[in-house]
């Protein structure tokens, strides 16, 4: 099997910088203090670099509802903040894949203080064209490591395309 890329197809074809704004639904994959599902936002900005790739920032927040155990004090906490930067690659116009890096801060459950650690993480999306009031919605994938283990979510987001 060949896959032969057209030339023609672009990054987006927009002013230098795309930024987006919205809200994200998170699900708990892997050792995310026994949550379900994440409530939050995320903000991005992009910047078209070369034929169809373009770089990215991203910052989000989800705060973990859902939470099966009880504790002690009787309130749930957990939350992250990651921090990503990355590149997308558009192979078709307006769909992507990402792949990410960054920081996250974050608080479990179980944890007495928040602890910032490196992150990592992918997303695919699509950003619909302007007829469409210019809509991103985008699934994507975070994880890190916290006592030798690997904890991760998925999010699923639909952001305001802001150019």
């Amino acid at each position: 099997m060949v896959i032969v890329f057209s030339p023609a197809v672009m990054a987006q074809k927009s002013p230098a910088f795309s930024y987006r704004l919205g809200p994200s639904l998170s699900f708990g994959l892997s050792h995310i203090a026994n949550n379900n599902v994440g409530l939050g936002g995320i903000a991005g900005v992009e910047r078209n670099i070369h034929g169809i790739f373009a770089a990215e920032a991203e910052l989000s927040y989800v705060y973990f509802t859902g939470d099966k155990a009880l504790y002690n004090d009787g309130k749930n906490k957990a939350y992250t903040i990651p921090a990503m930067l990355g590149v997308k690659a558009y192979f078709f116009p307006n769909i992507y894949v990402s792949a990410r890096a960054g920081g996250i801060y974050f608080l479990l459950n179980q944890m007495s203080s928040p602890e910032l650690r490196l992150s990592y993480g992918m997303a695919a999306g699509i950003n619909f064209p302007p007829k469409t009031n210019r809509i991103n919605v985008q699934l994507g994938y975070n994880a890190f490591r916290h006592y030798s283990i690997t904890r991760g979510y998925a999010t699923l987001a639909a952001a305001i395309i802001i150019n």
